[in-house]
């Protein structure tokens, strides 16, 4: 081999050599900047991470503060719901009571309407002034002035009987036949075959005009048992004027005056008590109000001026 071979060979040698440490210097280089890329990349990733952490850390806590709030708002909606509860019941409270109040207003109001709607005072019972002087001196005819004298503008209805019995007046009120009928067999049961009175079980045949009711709207003045026809009981008699009173219609509005039977077989003090218990504020007694016998003038003057308080002391006349 020739020496400029030689040479030729060994500069291509250095060559290549210098080329390959070259070379390994890159790859070096290459590796290094790739490890410290990958270094690089792996902090970024980890701060991702780290980041990520945080967030979902900060995305719990976020939940975890709405729910508290979802909750603190839901104690608050239900407070606000029991509050409007109470003022939705508290309003119907006062809604009710304004109807009771209304309520009690319009009863107030029917109370005079009724008083209002009376067309009239009528008396049941005795007529214990016989012949025309009842026109004059019975008590009807005196509460008649008395009412006209004193600006109430109120007639006053005749619907008594001269000299009859309690079961006559019962009839003349359209009670029915089977009660009346039931009193007399307990008159005859009592007296046990002795005789009695004929007002005990006699029943006056009465005309149409006597049986026909015109007074159904008027206030009651109920004034009978002078003549007997109740046995000689005065819870009885008490029964017998609830008999008529109950054929009015206002049953709320009415007035019963007592006095003992003409015979004298119940004393004033008896009588009074039974009825007076019966009837309450609506009793008079005729006893209290005069000392003078039930059939005088005297005595049917003072029944009439007491008639016509009792009327104005239960409000059941009006100068309207």
């Amino acid at each position: 081999m020739s020496k400029i071979r030689k040479k030729k060979i060994k500069k291509t040698n250095i060559l290549l050599g210098f080329i390959c440490i070259l070379l390994a210097v890159l790859l070096g280089f290459i590796l290094v900047t790739s490890y410290k890329s990958e270094q690089k990349e792996s902090r970024h990733l980890s701060e991702i991470a780290d980041d990520q952490q945080s967030g979902i850390e900060d995305y719990e806590a976020v939940k975890e503060r709405a729910k508290e709030l979802e909750e603190i708002s839901s104690e608050e909606a239900e407070d606000t719901e029991d509050i409007k509860s109470k003022n939705t019941e508290d309003t119907k409270d006062t809604e009710k009571t304004d109807t009771a109040d209304t309520e009690d207003a319009d009863k107030t109001e029917d109370t005079k309407d009724k008083t209002t709607a009376a067309s009239g005072i009528v008396c049941w019972g005795d007529d214990l002034i016989n012949g025309e002087e009842s026109n004059t001196y019975s008590y009807m005819t005196v509460l008649q002035k008395l009412l006209t004298d004193n600006g109430y503008n109120m007639t006053v209805i005749n619907k008594t009987l001269q000299g009859g019995g309690t079961l006559s007046m019962m009839k003349m009120a359209g009670v029915s036949d089977e009660t009346i009928q039931s009193y007399i067999t307990k008159h005859q049961q009592a007296a046990n075959g002795a005789q009695l009175n004929v007002t005990e079980t006699g029943i006056r045949d009465l005309t149409e005009e006597q049986t026909t009711r015109n007074d159904m709207d008027c206030i009651p003045v109920i004034f009978m048992g002078y003549y007997g026809g109740w046995n000689h009981d005065p819870a009885e008699l008490a029964d017998q004027q609830e008999q008529i009173l109950n054929t009015f219609q206002n049953k709320d509005q009415f007035i019963v005056v007592g006095t003992r039977p003409m015979d004298g077989s119940v004393t004033s003090e008896a009588l009074d008590q039974v009825l007076s218990q019966k009837w309450g504020e609506h009793y008079i007694s005729l006893a209290d109000v005069t000392a003078q016998p039930s059939s005088t003038y005297e005595a049917q003057q003072a029944m009439a001026e007491a008639i016509l308080q009792k009327l104005q002391e239960l409000n059941y006349i009006s100068k309207n």
